[in-house]
């Protein structure tokens, strides 16, 4: 540990600074141990001016959300699939994200970064959100105190144990490393594999653009159900003409009340058109076997000039 304190005395302010700000610019470069480390060198005493060093580590953990915020003010959902395509639950996390923020508002910023996943895609789905740059400064600066003050301060409380824990986690690292590791490649296998084998169910639930236009306009319409989130219509409050708005949260019950012996097309704004997917096959299960999921969802629609119908 003395090695990494010695570092810290000479870098310490540059390398707490980056790590914050690369962190939370996007890098899977995770800067915990760094908040840790740090609070050893000041407990230790080989790293002066804690106050500083804290205040700067707050300062580039703001700066890279405010990055993110723009970002999400600049291209809103875009940003938000870019950012769930790096996950290992593409299709669900914006709108398992954008649940949390609606329930809990403004404040869930306080607690994101604690949540795995969370905290990435709720800065720019706060700028989608129309939170404004005060307000969110405001709850984020909130989060990035604690956030960082645990980890600093856990370092710092312990710095005196360091050099013991550390010889500990030496005597049993080998073993401690790869069942970790083990875990971890569990955990991303069972991820993976599950959504592979959903995906493969896709295929047969999906209806192509074309040919839902074919169909309405040879007065064979289907019901059409719009399942996107507010946050989703907000950012693009246009839907097909006709369409029925039922949340998905609610669908279930909404379904009940479907036209009988009528085709249904569902449609979304998320990858894979899983939310729709989701939907159909419910609906194929309760007996609807004409239920699909419109591919690509309202996108496609959208970019095939398709008509669209302002939303109230």
């Amino acid at each position: 540990m003395h090695g990494v304190t010695h570092f810290l005395h000479h870098y310490g302010r540059s390398v707490v600074f980056g790590a914050a700000l690369l962190e939370q610019s996007g890098l899977p470069l995770p800067a915990t141990p760094v908040f840790v480390a740090a609070g050893v060198a000041v407990g230790a005493g080989d790293l002066h001016h804690g106050p500083t060093i804290f205040g700067l580590a707050v300062a580039g953990s703001l700066l890279g959300d405010l990055f993110w915020y723009w970002l999400g003010r600049w291209r809103g959902q875009q940003v938000l699939k870019l950012l769930c395509r790096m996950t290992l639950e593409p299709d669900s996390c914006a709108r398992d994200t954008e649940e949390r923020f609606l329930k809990w508002g403004s404040p869930s910023l306080i607690f994101a970064k604690f949540l795995p996943g969370i905290g990435t895609v709720i800065r720019p789905l706060a700028a989608v959100a129309g939170v404004g740059t005060g307000t969110f400064l405001w709850y984020d600066a909130l989060g990035t105190v604690l956030y960082i003050g645990v980890f600093m301060g856990l370092g710092y409380v312990f710095s005196d144990q360091a050099d013991g824990l550390l010889a500990t986690a030496a005597s049993v690292g080998r073993a401690l490393i790869v069942i970790l590791v083990a875990g971890l490649a569990l955990y991303v296998f069972v991820k993976v594999y599950r959504r592979r084998q959903f995906l493969r169910r896709l295929p047969s639930t999906r209806l192509a653009a074309e040919e839902l236009k074919r169909r309405i306009d040879a007065g064979l319409a289907p019901v059409i159900i719009d399942l996107r989130t507010p946050l989703q219509i907000k950012a693009f409050p246009y839907s097909i003409p006709g369409a029925l708005k039922i949340p998905l949260q609610s669908f279930e019950k909404g379904a009940a009340v479907l036209p009988a012996g009528r085709d249904v097309v569902l449609f979304c704004d998320c990858p894979n058109e899983v939310s729709s997917a989701k939907a159909a096959m419910l609906l194929q299960r309760k007996g609807v076997t004409n239920a699909w999921a419109l591919t690509r969802g309202i996108e496609d629609w959208k970019e095939r000039h398709y008509p669209l119908e302002a939303m109230a």
